[in-house]
């Protein structure tokens, strides 16, 4: 958010960004009236500077980006560029890889050209559980790398390695590339959801790591609640609640939540 801001401030070129530059409606927004535009393909792009978001981009797209001219911004999330790396080496060593996420998720998508295509053999495959990692066909000849996107919960991780060994592969290496923050949040999250009478999470719905974290405390408490912003909130979910546990997405700014917390003392 800070590099889009500094990006933002120069006012001498347009300032595009491929998709949300983070998984937040209100941040977003707030970019845009300060200048951003946000496109859906490079054609929207008329000169100027393009930001990456923080789920990364296909080498294949930001190479197309370079091409034109346009200068780039970088602001792909650390840990997905770890991640990125990862693929990419496997793929290199002649690896078949699977990575436990979302198919649909830029950071996915991103993540999939990173490897490079092999003739002859399916090189990737996604899978967000158990159920999408069973059907992948591996042989015992197979040398398997195993990655997650960053977002993902640590126990659904780890049950989708057991079932790709369960395969019997000839190899098999994992590398655990889920951020710290969003394992640590998940954590915590899990711990007060057990200590309160309402849970609330504040983030965008459409952030992979704020959906996480509310199925989390869904889990651990019923009366769990995702909300983006203030407006959200519903009277009748504090009717003989005592204690209220609040978390965050990872890409919610403290505005958001210095808002939901004085709509709650005023419930």
């Amino acid at each position: 958010m800070a590099m889009a801001e500094a990006a933002l401030k120069s006012k001498k070129v347009r300032i595009y960004s491929l998709g949300s530059i983070i998984h937040n409606n209100e941040v977003v927004e707030d970019l845009s009236r300060k200048g951003l535009e946000v496109i859906k393909d490079i054609g929207g792009i008329r000169g100027g500077v393009v930001i990456i978001s923080s789920h990364g981009l296909s080498p294949k797209i930001t190479g197309r980006i370079s091409a034109r001219g346009n200068k780039v911004i970088d602001t792909t999330c650390p840990f997905v560029s770890k991640a990125q790396s990862i693929a990419r080496r496997l793929g290199e060593e002649g690896y078949r890889i699977v990575i436990v996420g979302d198919a649909a998720h830029p950071e996915i998508k991103a993540l999939v050209d990173f490897v490079p295509h092999r003739a002859g053999a399916k090189t990737v495959f996604v899978a967000k559980d158990t159920s999408e990692a069973r059907a992948i066909r591996l042989g015992h000849r197979d040398r398997v790398g195993v990655i997650s996107q960053t977002t993902q919960s640590t126990d659904n991780f780890l049950d989708v390695v057991k079932m790709v060994a369960e395969k019997r592969p000839l190899e098999l290496r994992v590398f655990n590339t889920i951020c710290n923050d969003a394992s640590e949040r998940q954590v915590l999250a899990r711990a007060l959801a057990k200590a309160v009478d309402l849970m609330l999470i504040i983030g965008g719905k459409n952030s992979a790591n704020t959906r996480r974290l509310f199925e989390v405390c869904k889990k651990v408490l019923k009366d769990s609640y995702l909300v983006e912003k203030d407006k959200d909130l519903k009277k009748g979910w504090f009717n003989k609640k005592r204690l209220v546990g609040i978390t965050s997405g990872a890409s919610t700014p403290e505005w958001i939540i210095k808002e939901v917390v004085n709509k709650i003392k005023i419930q």
